[in-house]
């Protein structure tokens, strides 16, 4: 008999001054864009995790709000997912200090933003809800 493990994932979406942080996969990827995003590792929890995930890959430390959103998916590997969603809605924009796992980032405007301008469909449903919160 064969356990499906169900993985946990996070994905923060950064609105700051109106705009949206949008993070550009490395090269060795298929370069397009998308929310901070990462696995759960351990025993974190979710929330521990999208705080983790913003230090790894924007270099900030900071508080994070739960969307209470999450989605459930297939991976590309055929893994049962549990994503859930964070806002990180600092005051004004952070300087951004990328990992390795993204070559670029940018700032849209919140009113310029289309689905198109994500890899998943996901990150820009999260993105919807996120701005139900925005300050």
């Amino acid at each position: 008999m064969t356990i499906i493990q169900l993985k946990q994932k996070v994905q923060v979406v950064t609105i700051a001054e109106n705009q949206l942080l949008l993070l550009q996969f490395a090269k060795f990827h298929d370069e397009g864009f998308q929310n901070i995003t990462g696995s759960v590792e351990y025993d974190e929890t979710f929330l521990e995790a999208a705080r983790r995930e913003m230090v790894e890959e924007i270099g900030i430390s900071d508080n994070v709000m739960d969307l209470d959103m999450s989605f459930h998916f297939h991976d590309r590997w055929g893994c049962d997912v549990e994503e859930k969603v964070f806002l990180y809605n600092p005051p004004s924009k952070p300087v951004i200090s990328l990992s390795e796992e993204h070559q670029s980032y940018k700032w849209v405007p919140v009113a310029e933003v289309k689905v198109t301008d994500f890899v998943f469909p996901t990150n820009f449903e999260a993105f919807k809800k996120a701005l139900e919160f925005v300050k």
